[in-house]
């Protein structure tokens, strides 16, 4: 077994869909205005309005983007209206790393072997 989606709840998911994709490259899925969907690299990250169970707001759930070029990638993803938290830095772990915030408050880490 394997995780294969999470799924997030934002305000607009339009805006969100749009700015997830444009941030990180995540290819949309389903655009709608209740649903949204992107394929981040074979991790499905799915955008609700409302869910058949109640939630609250996301804490504690980070992802791992590697990339090329944190620098670029963090430049673009703020671009595009993410949150810059912390970075680009080195890690005591031996990665170069941006966090950055995003929608449904989903931090990203941009991040590369170093």
């Amino acid at each position: 077994m394997a995780v294969q989606a999470i799924d997030l709840q934002v305000d607009d998911v339009p805006a969100a869909t749009r700015m997830l994709s444009a941030a990180y490259g995540w290819r949309i899925v389903a655009d709608d205005p209740n649903f949204g969907e992107l394929d981040a690299g074979g991790l499905r990250v799915m955008l609700s309005r409302e869910a058949m169970v109640p939630w609250g707001a996301l804490d504690g759930l980070i992802l791992h983007e590697y990339v090329e070029d944190v620098e670029a990638s963090a430049r673009r993803a703020v671009d595009a209206g993410a949150e810059l938290l912390s970075g680009p830095l080195t890690t005591d772990w031996g990665t170069e790393a941006a966090y950055l915030r995003g929608p449904g408050g989903l931090i990203v880490d941009l991040c590369r072997d170093v």
